[in-house]
């Protein structure tokens, strides 16, 4: 291909994407090379790339429900949890460690979140058991089985 056909090509593209051509190219390669990185680990079930704040795991064992709410930074005092229903929120806040900072990148979350988690069976709030380690706020809580019973049909 010829630099003048190139130039060409160039200019309609950028008139059609606003002038963020190469942002977009790049920013395909950035998301072409996550789902490489996560084709070439470990299969996981329902593996996501979504932006929510917090990150949360889910596990089910034959006896406990288990989730793992991803929470680096924080503090246990920054944190507090709430039920309703089958609804788990999680609310905090974060607060910026450097006072009046000349931003140059920022990635991390600060200020107030919240963020509502289905659990995958009912429980209720005496029943859950939460602790605060290492960045992790791991919330337990027992699997109730309740024996098949026939069903008479009328």
């Amino acid at each position: 291909m010829d630099i003048d056909k190139l130039k060409q090509w160039m200019e309609i593209s950028q008139k059609y994407q606003n002038g963020n051509f190469w942002d977009m190219i790049f920013d395909q390669v950035s998301k072409d090379s996550t789902i490489n990185r996560q084709e070439n680990s470990p299969p996981t079930q329902h593996a996501s790339t979504t932006n929510t704040f917090p990150l949360i795991d889910i596990y089910l064992t034959d006896t406990q429900i288990i989730v793992i709410i991803e929470l680096p930074g924080f503090r246990k005092e920054d944190i507090s949890l709430s039920l309703s229903g089958n609804i788990l929120a999680v609310r905090g806040t974060s607060k910026l460690p450097i006072l009046n900072p000349v931003v140059i990148r920022n990635e991390r979350k600060y200020g107030a979140f919240e963020r509502q988690i289905e659990l995958p069976e009912p429980t209720t709030s005496k029943e859950i058991h939460a602790r605060f380690e290492s960045g992790l706020l791991i919330v337990t809580y027992m699997r109730k089985y309740t024996p098949d019973e026939n069903i008479p049909i009328t």
